[in-house]
Formats: structure tokens, C-alpha cells, sequence
């Protein structure tokens, strides 16, 4: 093969490249979009938390509980190190709905994540470390907006 041969579909393969990239990026900004609390519906009360695990430790599901509602999207069995969920709820009663999910991490440490979006009462109140091995670890939270569609971040990580 000539070297003018060679360059030529080196090129052609860098020209095809850029196509490509943006394809791949499009997939990738349509999936995020998905996932966002923009498409909750909007017959009721709705919750979005973002759990983030920033530990190097995956984090196992110990329980959820949504008592008066259902899941739209639940809680994963097992959050990765270093990676993020979004979990959605709603129901019916325009009043509100409450919901909490925990996860384990190594030894007894659990994390409770709290999300109460109800009329006048919108609060994370209850979200924290539980168990000895809790105090290796803490949660922020941060809520960007409440009643009806309550938008909520947690974010876990191992204390040095």
C-alpha cells in the first residue's frame, strides 16, 4: 500500500470521526433528558431525588418505602461507586406524598434518604447516616423547589 493510500483513509477515518462524536453525544443528551423531572406527570403531588454515591463503597438497597403512591422510576438494587440515580414518585392525593429509601454501606452503616412534599410542608427532614459504622460517613441534601414537584439532591461521601 502506497503512503498516499495510507494518509488517504487515515483522513477518511478522521472525517467520519467528528459525525460520529456528535451522534453519540446526541444519544447521550437525550437520555439525560429523559431521566430529568420534566417528564413527571402532572396529575399530582411528585417527587425527584438524585442520589449520588461518592464513596468508593457501592451502596446496597435496604428498603423504600412510598406508602401512598407508586414509583415512577424506584430505587436501583445497588448504587455504584461514584455514580448517580434518579428516583421518581407521585400519587393522586393533592395533599402530598411522602417517601424514604436507604441504602447500606459496609459494616452497619446505613443511609436514609427522606423526601416529604406535601402543601405548606415541603422539607428532607429525616435524611442521615444510622448504625456505628455511620459516623464514617455523611450526606448534603439540597432541595431546589417543593409543592407539587418537589426537585431533591443527595449526595453521600466517606469522611478522611
Amino acid at each position: 500500500m502506497s503512503i498516499a493510500t495510507t494518509r488517504s483513509r487515515r483522513l477518511a477515518r478522521i472525517a467520519i470521526l467528528p459525525p460520529l462524536v456528535l451522534a453519540f453525544g446526541a444519544t447521550l443528551s437525550f437520555t439525560g433528558a429523559a431521566a430529568s423531572a420534566g417528564t413527571l406527570p402532572t396529575t399530582g403531588p411528585t417527587i425527584a431525588m438524585t442520589i449520588t454515591n461518592n464513596t468508593g463503597q457501592p451502596m446496597v438497597l435496604r428498603g423504600s418505602d412510598n406508602p401512598y403512591g407508586e414509583w415512577i422510576q424506584g430505587p436501583r438494587a445497588v448504587l455504584a461507586p461514584w455514580s448517580s440515580q434518579i428516583v421518581t414518585a407521585t400519587n393522586n392525593d393533592p395533599r402530598g406524598i411522602g417517601v424514604d429509601v436507604t441504602y447500606g454501606l459496609p459494616g452497619d452503616a446505613q443511609a436514609v434518604f427522606m423526601a416529604n412534599n406535601y402543601q405548606g410542608d415541603s422539607s428532607l427532614d429525616g435524611t442521615r447516616m444510622t448504625g456505628h459504622d455511620g459516623v464514617y460517613y455523611g450526606i448534603a441534601s439540597t432541595m431546589d423547589t417543593g409543592f407539587p414537584n418537589l426537585n431533591a439532591g443527595y449526595t453521600v461521601t466517606m469522611h478522611p
